[in-house]
């Protein structure tokens, strides 16, 4: 099956779960085969290719039109082990005990499993742990010295430089402890809720709207969604996923834009909101430049 049927439908599946959000199969095992779809075009797109994809294909290949991966790394876990991407990466592993992790861009993961706990350890990054039920063995994410501890659940980690710990919680329940500051109450986040957890503040439990989950989690397809986020935002956000630079005019850095974009072109990105806008952009090495 071709790379690019696989993104065509997975960024398909991404407009309409923005736009409706049905209760679909997320699990790649509960996945029918992708039939073929003409066009993935949108609004504030750039027609390139989506967010290049380090993945190996397996069996189980016929069911990432829901993920928008090339393939599922079915590997065994042994004491410890480390799953890591690069700029622009996506990965899929899928742990001994059937729990799945998808790990964005320049993210890193150790994972170490005993008979009694399942304990993964999130260096940087971000990434989505779809957990296998199993309550006789705790599935514990940590993150700095956060930990997110869930039974059966789907949930999403991020630890980015200089940002609080986000914990956004797709299915089921989370509890989020801070290790190293017992006073602090521990909370649980249930489904369609965020936690924020920053310095020695209480934990924050935010709900979010099931589109706002789906626009958050756009990565998987190799899009970023932005919703009236300032150029200065979005600047940022595409750094994680590219080398070329986008550098915003602070004139005009408070301005907004709304849309769905490939991941890894900076460029096309630039491009429409200088259009949207009525902006200009000027090109350089490893830059693009959006000015008056």
């Amino acid at each position: 099956m071709r790379l690019e049927r696989l993104r065509a439908v997975g960024a398909d599946a991404l407009r309409t779960t923005i736009e409706e959000y049905p209760a679909a199969a997320t699990d790649p095992e509960d996945c029918a085969e992708p039939q073929p779809v003409s066009g993935a075009s949108s609004a504030a797109m750039h027609p390139r290719l989506l967010m290049r994809r380090r993945l190996m294909v397996s069996g189980a290949a016929a069911c990432l039109a829901v993920a928008g991966l090339a393939g599922v790394f079915l590997l065994p876990v042994s004491s410890q082990q480390e799953f890591s991407t690069g700029l622009g990466e996506a990965r899929q592993v899928r742990l001994s005990d059937g729990s799945l992790v998808t790990l964005n861009t320049n993210s890193k993961i150790v994972v170490a499993y005993t008979d009694s706990v399942r304990k993964i350890r999130l260096i940087q990054g971000e990434a989505i742990f779809k957990v296998a039920k199993n309550k006789q063995r705790p599935f514990i994410v940590s993150a700095h010295d956060t930990d997110v501890r869930a039974v059966g659940t789907s949930f999403t980690v991020q630890l980015l430089p200089e940002k609080p710990v986000r914990i956004v919680v797709q299915e089921g329940v989370v509890e989020v402890v801070r290790r190293d500051a017992p006073a602090i109450v521990p909370v649980r986040a249930k489904a369609q809720t965020q936690a924020i957890v920053s310095g020695s503040a209480p934990i924050v439990v935010q709900s979010i709207a099931r589109p706002v989950v789906a626009r958050q989690l756009a990565w998987q397809y190799g899009r970023i969604a932005l919703e009236n986020e300032t150029l200065a935002d979005a600047a940022e956000e595409f750094s994680r996923y590219s080398d070329t630079r986008i550098v915003v005019d602070p004139a005009v850095a408070g301005r907004t834009i709304t849309g769905l974009f490939a991941a890894d072109d900076p460029v096309g990105f630039a491009k429409v909101a200088a259009s949207v806008l009525d902006l200009r952009v000027e090109e350089g090495p490893k830059e693009v430049r959006i000015v008056r």
